[in-house]
């Protein structure tokens, strides 16, 4: 965060008390998870599995790997709190909620992928009628926060979305890769050719939407594709209200 950004927060927080995203208890100013919540959040610690984000204890994918991308990482398994914070982030207007999840998106990034050097920072696009209903893009808003974190370029729009789909989740669970196919494509005035890109989202379930756009930056010439989502979704009834 800019020293500018921090005054005015704490500023801010003088008259709106800040309160922590997942459970609305008090907190001190700029700070967005209370020491609860630090505790007892389901974060994703130890050995993961490089394919899917899990611990290597809760992966389902068990190491097998055909998708577009090169690994994937999250902070967090959606379920309890993590879901409601990210539920109103998105369906709820609390666009600051951004501020925290990519605040742990980053650490993740840094922690997982140490070693790699990113050219772009990118996000999945959103169909053009839930951009009129919601106002935002969550991706973009995580994708934003984090370019600024790590100091990486953000590909402001170098994913496009070509046409309107269903809602992913919406669709059963095998209709979902299909809903999918041939609806994103890479801006032709960006130039990714053997660039590494860090690719956004707020929550892995299938890796669907993921693995449709790591397909479209590797077909237009990207040397690496990493994925980092705020939560990872590890059984389908945790799937409930997702979009990737």
């Amino acid at each position: 965060m800019r020293k500018s950004e921090y005054i005015l927060e704490y500023i801010m927080c003088l008259f709106f008390p800040n309160r922590c995203v997942f459970c609305g208890a008090l907190t001190a100013p700029c700070e967005y998870i209370c020491g609860n919540c630090e505790q007892e959040l389901p974060f994703i610690t130890g050995e993961t599995c490089p394919h899917c984000g899990a611990q290597k204890d809760r992966c389902s994918c068990n190491g097998r790997h055909g998708g577009y991308y090169d690994s994937a990482a999250s902070p967090l398994y959606y379920t309890g709190s993590v879901k409601k914070c990210i539920h109103d982030f998105k369906f709820r207007s609390m666009r600051l909620n951004s501020r925290c999840l990519a605040g742990l998106m980053a650490e993740t990034c840094r922690a997982r992928f140490p070693d790699v050097s990113f050219d772009y920072v990118a996000y999945i696009p959103l169909n053009r009628r839930a951009f009129r209903k919601r106002g935002y893009n969550q991706s973009y808003l995580l994708a934003r926060r984090i370019s600024q974190e790590l100091g990486v370029p953000l590909g402001r729009d170098l994913l496009i979305k070509l046409y309107d789909t269903y809602n992913q989740h919406d669709c059963r669970a095998v209709e979902r890769s299909g809903n999918l196919l041939g609806v994103f494509d890479v801006d032709s005035r960006c130039d990714i050719r053997d660039k590494t890109v860090l690719l956004v989202d707020d929550v892995r379930t299938t890796g669907n939407t993921l693995n449709e756009c790591g397909k479209m930056l590797f077909l237009n010439g990207a040397r690496a594709v990493y994925c980092l989502t705020a939560a990872l979704a590890v059984t389908e009834k945790d799937s409930d209200n997702t979009e990737v």
